[in-house]
């Protein structure tokens, strides 16, 4: 397993920055800021990559979570966007509008042994919108396409 992993008793879960109330009031964009990279990975690094994923099992989509954070963690976010949209038509949505505390992140082995959850949500927006930055996600002529 990767070095990159099991780091969850050396760092704690820290979620992106909150923007701003006075900020917030003016707009209607998101309310929490995006990681960076070296934040996204290190959380990523967090998951305990478990033998019975909880968070996987409770996920509606059967995401396959574990693995898009092992390849996040080391920096494959190419591989990760490709697994995450493998079992998810909308990754782009779901990293936003899920309610993970209670599916995966309150699923989450580490959460149950009071280490504070992996927040997959965050991870989860983090890898789609960096995807899209960089132009590998699906566009309507790629749908098209398909049919």
């Amino acid at each position: 397993m990767s070095k990159k992993m099991l780091k969850f008793v050396d760092v704690h879960q820290e979620t992106p920055v909150k923007r701003q109330t006075d900020s917030r009031k003016r707009d209607f964009n998101e309310i929490y800021d995006q990681y960076i990279t070296d934040k996204a990975k290190e959380q990523s690094s967090r998951c305990s990559q478990c033998g019975v994923p909880f968070c996987q099992i409770h996920c509606p989509l059967q995401n396959n979570i574990p693995d898009w954070l092992k390849l996040t963690a080391e920096g494959r976010l190419k591989e990760a966007y490709e697994i995450s949209q493998s079992t998810n038509n909308m990754p782009e949505v779901c990293g936003r509008i899920c309610p993970q505390d209670r599916l995966c992140e309150g699923n989450c082995v580490i959460e149950q042994s009071g280490h504070g959850t992996v927040t997959i949500g965050s991870v989860e927006k983090y890898i789609t919108d960096t995807a899209w930055e960089k132009g590998l996600g699906k566009t309507t002529e790629d749908f098209k396409r398909i049919k």
